[in-house]
């Protein structure tokens, strides 16, 4: 009796195991799945809406782009980085947590404008959000900025606007800093841009940080 109540405990057990072996290899197929698409969708939208005119500098064509999502306002593009997105302004701040620049379901969301900012980036400071995603996609490589030497060798960032304007911006500190810090009391007006700053999470989500790249406004090129 004692020994088949063992050897049904046992089968019991290995029944058990190898569910959890099955649930986990779904888990790790389902994100590497997930990582995979976020990838090929913001590839696609390089490939689908910019082109490089005869000074080796991207365009847009944003008539094609707001054709697809009119709530896109500009494009973020940092030279040598994986920075090159759309930027989206939704009707509120949660809208684009996790929808893609088409306004496709994504884990990672889009790269968005807060809602109080103005859309052609006329504010004294415009802040722009997106997800730290554990594979660098979207602003998840932005904590490289930490680095002085990091970001020293890669001052420019630049945002390009359905108008045809370039702005042009210098990345000056990259830090983690408090939600409740001043960056994000937004609006903050004034006769010119001044701040650009890009926000996202910091690695282990804290609910009280986030990390920044404060970038200063250099004029229009």
């Amino acid at each position: 009796m004692k020994k088949g109540m063992g050897k049904t405990l046992r089968g019991i057990l290995i029944v058990i195991l190898l569910a959890l072996i099955a649930f986990s290899g779904y888990n790790i197929y389902k994100i590497i799945s997930d990582y995979h698409e976020i990838d090929v969708v913001a590839e696609e939208a390089v490939e689908k809406y910019v082109y490089v005119d005869e000074d080796d500098f991207p365009k847009v064509d944003f008539a094609a782009l707001q054709a697809t999502n009119s709530d896109v306002v500009a494009w973020i593009y940092i030279p040598d980085t994986n920075v090159s997105f759309p930027v989206v302004k939704g009707p509120s701040n949660f809208t684009y947590l996790n929808l893609d620049y088409q306004g496709n379901y994504s884990i990672a969301g889009s790269i968005f404008m807060d809602i109080a900012c103005s859309s052609d980036f006329s504010d004294a400071e415009t802040l722009l959000y997106g997800h730290n995603m554990h594979n660098g996609a979207m602003f998840g490589r932005l904590k490289k900025f930490k680095d002085s030497g990091y970001l020293e060798a890669h001052k420019d960032v630049f945002v390009l606007l359905p108008s045809g304007e370039t702005l042009k911006y210098s990345s000056s500190v990259g830090k983690y800093i408090s939600i409740n810090d001043d960056v994000y009391n937004v609006p903050k007006y004034g006769d010119s841009p001044e701040t650009l700053v890009l926000s996202t999470c910091t690695d282990d989500s804290s609910d009280t940080e986030r990390f920044v790249l404060i970038c200063n406004y250099e004029g229009k090129v």
